[in-house]
């Protein structure tokens, strides 16, 4: 697999599942800047991994990357973030705080079904979307590293 010189990490290959490890929170905001340049409109990202698994901090990188914010917040309080890209908007959602059978009760398809990216933690709530087009990210915690699984499921 390829290296980026600038951020010393593989290449992600959008046609496999690829598996990372990271070692520090910025490596693991360096995975998500990464991946963001992967994405496109109309893209869900699911992620998925215990509490404080570092979700947020995945998200922290794709948020930089595209919308050049220098800190994204957990949405867990207001449940959806919304940000400006160049030509389009990333939604960051935080399912945390929702039970599984009123997810579908929000309207949340009108943030996952456009032409918008999506981002998704706690995408296990999120009952009945498991066979959409998806990026599927999992992180595990392994002590002082992170475990990411990275799947397009496309």
């Amino acid at each position: 697999m390829a290296k980026s010189k600038k951020l010393n990490i593989p290449a992600i290959n959008i046609f496999s599942k690829n598996i990372f490890i990271t070692k520090t929170p910025q490596e693991t905001r360096k995975l998500g800047k990464k991946f963001a340049a992967v994405l496109k409109g109309g893209d869900i990202v699911f992620l998925k991994g215990e509490f404080g698994s570092g979700k947020t901090t995945f998200t922290q990188g794709i948020v930089k990357f595209l919308c050049n914010k220098d800190f994204a917040r957990s949405s867990s309080f207001t449940l959806i973030r919304e940000y400006n890209t160049a030509n389009l908007k990333l939604f960051h959602i935080d399912l945390y705080r929702l039970a599984p059978s009123i997810v579908w009760d929000i309207g949340i398809e009108e943030y996952l079904y456009g032409k918008n990216i999506s981002i998704v933690e706690w995408a296990d709530r999120l009952l009945g979307a498991e066979n959409d087009n998806h990026w599927n990210v999992e992180i595990k915690n392994m002590n002082t590293k992170r475990k990411i699984k990275i799947e397009n499921r496309k």
